[in-house]
């Protein structure tokens, strides 16, 4: 019977933060297929993994884990970019050979919709959907430095790679894998293997809808998005409906109390996990900066906007 291959990856400190997603997955998800969940174990205690099981197989979903903790990935890291980022390259190796389709999502989301009608798109042929990154593309500077270091000229798409649908069969046929790979560990990339991944597949994707990767210029709608009439209204379209709310960057929202409409979706489904008694929130390491009151602000000015376009 088919069914639906979703591919996680994460470390110790970031299985909590996987437990969410698959819980968010799973209670949204109301058509006929079932999910499997292949997950990238990269150093997760058998106690931790327990709790992941408890939290899929307790919604009807089916959870594999796979070691990836002895794999060797040389490439830079930084910030709230590890290693385990990097395992989505290996995803043609490391799942199953009866897998010739997956959907890759990052851990530091929710998805609020049911993931078959992501699962159920026409990728045209391309071997990778994703998401524009209007992040990168709403920004002059951003546009520019992309161009210089991976030769995509401004007007050409870029994507963010928290959420995307592969082909994993032309991805083994063609390795791209190893492609992206080769191509991180020569260049000293300002976005990892996200700048890898958008260089070896320079059109060569199909861009998904806006609303399955919902990133913080999307649901902040800073001024870059709101002056590109292009960006705005597509931001504006995404945020009627978003279907997957995405914390990319630095602020995470386990780092905070719930607070209103940033961060209370993460602790909504955290409640469905084996996770719901840990101690919250679990500030991160590097909190200079950061504020929620911040955050709240844009959210309060992005329905301004919203309600004057």
């Amino acid at each position: 019977m088919e069914e639906i291959a979703v591919v996680l990856a994460a470390d110790d400190n970031y299985a909590q933060h996987g437990a969410v997603a698959c819980a968010s997955i799973l209670a949204n998800h109301k058509k006929n297929l079932p999910i499997h969940f292949y997950f990238f174990s990269d150093g997760i205690s058998e106690t931790k993994e327990a709790a992941l099981a408890a939290t899929v197989t307790q919604q009807q979903g089916c959870i594999t884990f796979i070691p990836t903790g002895s794999l060797e990935i040389r490439a830079h890291t930084s910030g709230h970019v590890n290693r385990s980022a990097y395992l989505r390259l290996l995803i043609p190796k490391l799942v199953p050979r009866t897998v010739d389709r997956v959907i890759y999502l990052d851990t530091d989301l929710v998805v609020l919709d049911d993931i078959q009608e992501l699962w159920d798109m026409d990728l045209a042929g391309k071997p990778v959907g994703a998401v524009p990154d209007l992040g990168i593309l709403a920004s002059s500077r951003m546009r520019r430095q992309k161009e210089e270091t991976l030769g995509i000229p401004e007007g050409e798409l870029y994507f963010n790679s928290g959420v995307m649908l592969l082909d994993v069969a032309a991805w083994r046929k063609e390795g791209y894998g190893q492609q992206v790979v080769a191509c991180v560990e020569k260049g000293n990339f300002r976005h990892h293997d996200q700048d890898g991944l958008n260089k070896v597949f320079y059109r060569n994707w199909q861009a998904l809808p806006l609303r399955w990767n919902v990133i913080p210029p999307v649901f902040t709608l800073p001024v870059k998005v709101l002056k590109k009439s292009r960006w705005r209204n597509l931001a504006l379209e995404a945020l009627e409906r978003p279907a997957v709310f995405h914390w990319a960057g630095r602020y995470k929202p386990w780092e905070f109390q719930p607070k209103g409409r940033f961060n209370e979706s993460y602790y909504t489904y955290l409640e469905r996990t084996a996770f719901s008694g840990v101690s919250m929130p679990q500030p991160g390491r590097d909190m200079k900066g950061k504020s929620i009151a911040r955050q709240q602000l844009r959210l309060k000015l992005a329905e301004l906007w919203k309600k004057l376009f």
